[in-house]
């Protein structure tokens, strides 16, 4: 019992740590993509789509970690605290705003993604158009 409640503590402890490691005193921005292990067609093309904006767009901005990505497998245990937060049980796409270096809103675009994933111009750019938003 001793060696639960020492993990436990553990994780609330190294968690943080870890996810400020990822982030800057610059972090504006982190870009969280949610999956199942088994993946559609559709959940890898919006988490490829997003990836390739980012590298090609905001390249300066995710080396100097303005912005930060990172992708979760929702279906890992290491992930079930951050999958409860995001309520991000499938495919997920959000944005969560960082402000002074603290937490400041989350955004849920994966309605978004799934509707307009199919063309990838007004994909491209309205997920561009959220991203200025949030960095500027």
């Amino acid at each position: 019992m001793k060696n639960i409640f020492l993990g436990i503590i553990m994780l609330f402890v190294i968690f943080p740590a870890w996810s400020q490691q990822e982030m800057s005193k610059n972090t504006k921005l982190v870009v969280y993509y949610f999956h199942i292990t088994d993946r559609c067609q559709t959940c890898t093309k919006i988490e490829a789509s997003t990836k390739a904006i980012l590298e090609q767009q905001y390249a300066k901005q995710l080396e100097d970690k303005t912005i930060v990505f990172k992708s979760f497998n929702v279906d890992l245990p290491e992930n079930k605290e951050l999958v409860k937060k995001y309520q991000a049980y499938g495919a997920t796409l959000a944005f969560t705003y960082i402000v002074n270096g603290a937490e400041n809103g989350i955004e849920d675009l994966t309605g978004m993604a799934f509707s307009k994933i199919n063309d990838e111009k007004v994909f491209s750019s309205e997920l561009k158009q959220r991203i200025d938003e949030a960095i500027k």
